[in-house]
């Protein structure tokens, strides 16, 4: 079984969301035989990888222009500057099924040189959506950025279509999303996303701290900190944690006003997860519904009680296993209620049962392969 995988950016070091999935997702298909050929866009400050030769039966690097004249173009930044001659070139060359991580790589799928080729679109969210969210955000920072958000969810609506009508497999994040591509007679399936976690690691008793987590300068995350900030916390005396890459000086001057918030900037991987692991409650909320939540999956595996709302866990099957809240007082009210509330096995038992099946990166790499047509498809 060899399989073509194009990712949007190089999947490693795993350390923000999109490239802990693609990397995760290759980790479980190298562990079931699949000769993974990886193709990756290189741009900012990521360089290649030796790590990912473990994994791949080849690696691949292609250079991504994000020059401005490409906002001229009529398919979305997100996808022009990810067009490559010598990927497709590349792709030409054998009959191996093509991987596509996002909308963002997809700009090859309509291609007449790959029309027999068995093509699977792995959508991560309904990115037209995301873009628009982003451009409707409040704190976004900028006129220029707002502009540059909005057009984009215009042409990523227009395009999206395209990219439905010619890929073969569309692949889902969520029962949501794929409700939605459905809607479109798309032939979609749903996988859940994958992740670092292998087994439940969360600890009995009690923490000291309510932790808030996540990449900090995306406008989402900044906005249900201010918000945990503004509405929530400030009124009470519990320690909150929050902690992320890249805050916002916005931020940075939200939490000084206030002695018991503590901003924990660029955490390491080991400090992220220890700060996740002695939370006592993780406080993760959201303004957008698209997609799944990483952090969510990874306080699942490796922390104590979870308060979300209902963003958080739409279209995840994980709403079972958390205190959904979604007005501040009923949020302080929970906080309130569990600080006392030693974190107990039965609630560890249910998550083992739960997440290690549902959420298991081999068994949902398994339904991946009985997707993949490829020449002889053994998947045991």
């Amino acid at each position: 079984m060899t399989l073509h995988v194009i990712a949007f950016d190089i999947p490693y070091p795993a350390n923000y969301g999109g490239v802990i999935v693609v990397f995760n997702q290759i980790r479980a298909l190298h562990a079931l035989g699949v000769k993974v050929i990886l193709h990756c866009y290189q741009y900012g400050d990521r360089q290649p990888q030796p790590e990912l030769a473990n994994y791949c039966h080849e690696v691949y690097y292609y250079q991504r222009s994000r020059s401005m004249i490409w906002q001229l173009s009529l398919l979305p930044f997100i996808m022009q500057t990810r067009m490559s001659r010598s990927l497709l070139k590349r792709l030409k060359k054998d009959d191996h099924p093509i991987l596509f991580e996002g909308i963002h790589t997809a700009g090859l799928v309509w291609k007449r040189a790959l029309r027999h080729r068995h093509k699977i679109v792995r959508m991560h969210n309904v990115e037209w959506q995301y873009y628009e969210h982003l451009w409707k955000l409040t704190s976004t920072r900028s006129l220029l950025e707002k502009i540059y958000y909005f057009v984009e969810s215009l042409k990523l609506q227009r395009i999206e279509p395209q990219v439905l009508l010619h890929a073969d497999e569309i692949l889902a994040i969520s029962t949501n999303d794929a409700a939605y591509f459905r809607k479109y007679k798309a032939n979609t399936h749903y996988i859940p996303t994958f992740h670092p976690n292998s087994f439940v690691e969360s600890q009995l008793g009690r923490g000291e701290y309510v932790l808030f987590h996540g990449k900090l300068s995306v406008p989402d995350n900044e906005k249900a900190a201010l918000w945990l900030i503004d509405e929530v916390i400030s009124g009470m005396e519990t320690p909150l944690v929050i902690a992320g890459m890249e805050p916002t000086q916005r931020l940075r001057d939200a939490v000084a006003q206030h002695g018991h918030i503590r901003l924990v900037e660029n955490p390491d991987d080991w400090t992220m997860n220890d700060l996740i692991r002695n939370a006592h409650i993780n406080l993760l909320v959201s303004f957008q519904n698209s997609g799944i939540k990483l952090k969510l999956i990874n306080a699942l595996f490796r922390g104590r009680f979870c308060i979300v709302n209902d963003p958080m866990v739409s279209g995840t099957g994980l709403e079972k296993l958390c205190y959904v809240r979604n007005s501040a007082a009923t949020i302080r009210q929970t906080i309130e209620a569990l600080l006392n509330a030693p974190f107990e096995q039965s609630r560890i038992d249910e998550r083992k049962a739960y997440l290690e099946t549902m959420y298991s990166n081999l068994e949902n790499a398994r339904k991946m392969l009985e997707v993949i047509r490829f020449e002889s498809n053994p998947v045991s």
